[in-house]
């Protein structure tokens, strides 16, 4: 008898291999799909080969044949890296009521897929306070969507002044996060200020902005102001629990600066940046094509089924 047919179900897909005369073997050359295989039972996708005969006889091996199954596991990894958010304390954040602060970030990976990532490796984690790596032991993890949400509060005091936290981390696939950095000062003297919104160097085509944040020292009141492109914007209340939220209205096409004052009764006050870019002028295409073996598809220059082209442009912004 001879052989009909040699299929191989891979990664929920079957796929006929031809017989290639040089090499003696039924192949097929597959793409592996986006996902890892690191969630998957034993870490990998199972293949499974069938064949045929020409009598209507067949054999099938897969993951668990005795004998060859260890050469049918499809091991995969993603190649996104994770994102890593210091969410307290906030960049620039002037912290005044304690010198042990709590501290708290998310570590989560690859959220452009909704399944097939490879999860966080929290043995990977390096969160460093003013430089020094703090033991894991001591962060208290929770679960968040797609990783995890990491909280540590330092056992000693932190000195006045900048302090910096630096966190790194990785996947269970080995793919690194860019580092998270973040700039606080610890300082007794002046009052706290935290800045919620907007942040940094935020882009924007809506003239309408809140600015919000939380204020706090020892030496109540607090008084805040907010000025946008030098003017102020008038009275700015301020909580009980020390938070605060300002309107304002964005006039300027460009680059906007807001400064954020919080001054306690002694004049001692404390001033955060941010710079707003305002544009209501929206990108234009200045080339599109669909290009097939180097030229642009045309009547002339068809794609044929199956084939791979690509598709192109460029775009100007203001």
């Amino acid at each position: 008898m001879a052989v009909k047919k040699v299929t191989a179900l891979v990664q929920g897909q079957t796929v006929e291999l031809t017989y290639n005369e040089t090499t003696g073997y039924y192949e097929a050359v597959c793409t592996a799909g986006s996902d890892s295989s690191f969630p998957e039972d034993g870490g990998y996708f199972p293949v499974e080969y069938t064949v045929e005969d020409t009598a209507g006889n067949s054999a099938s091996v897969d993951s668990s044949h005795s004998t060859f199954g260890s050469n049918l596991r499809l091991f995969t990894y993603e190649q996104n890296k994770p994102q890593i958010t210091i969410l307290s304390p906030s960049a620039s954040a002037y912290i005044t009521d304690t010198t042990k602060p709590e501290i708290r970030f998310s570590i989560v990976d690859n959220k452009v897929q909704t399944s097939g990532y490879s999860g966080i490796n929290k043995d990977s984690v390096v969160l460093k306070v003013g430089g020094v790596a703090v033991d894991n032991s001591l962060i208290t993890w929770e679960d968040t969507e797609g990783g995890y949400i990491g909280t540590y509060t330092p056992a000693t005091d932190l000195a006045d002044g900048e302090i910096t936290i630096t966190v790194d981390g990785a996947d269970n696939d080995g793919n690194s996060a860019d580092t998270a950095t973040v700039t606080f000062k610890i300082d007794n003297l002046a009052p706290s200020l935290t800045l919620t919104s907007p942040a940094d160097g935020l882009e924007t085509n809506k003239s309408k902005l809140t600015v919000s944040g939380t204020t706090n020292d020892t030496s109540k009141p607090v008084t805040v102001s907010v000025k946008l492109n030098g003017v102020d914007q008038g009275e700015v209340t301020v909580n009980e629990d020390g938070s605060f939220s300002k309107d304002i209205d964005l006039s300027t096409q460009g680059e906007n600066v807001i400064e954020v004052s919080a001054t306690d009764a002694s004049g001692k006050s404390t001033t955060i940046t941010r710079t707003v870019i305002f544009s209501t002028t929206a990108p234009v295409f200045t080339e599109v094509g669909i290009i097939y073996e180097g030229a642009q598809v045309s009547a002339d220059n068809k794609v044929p089924a199956g084939g791979v082209y690509t598709i192109r442009c460029k775009v100007t912004t203001s």
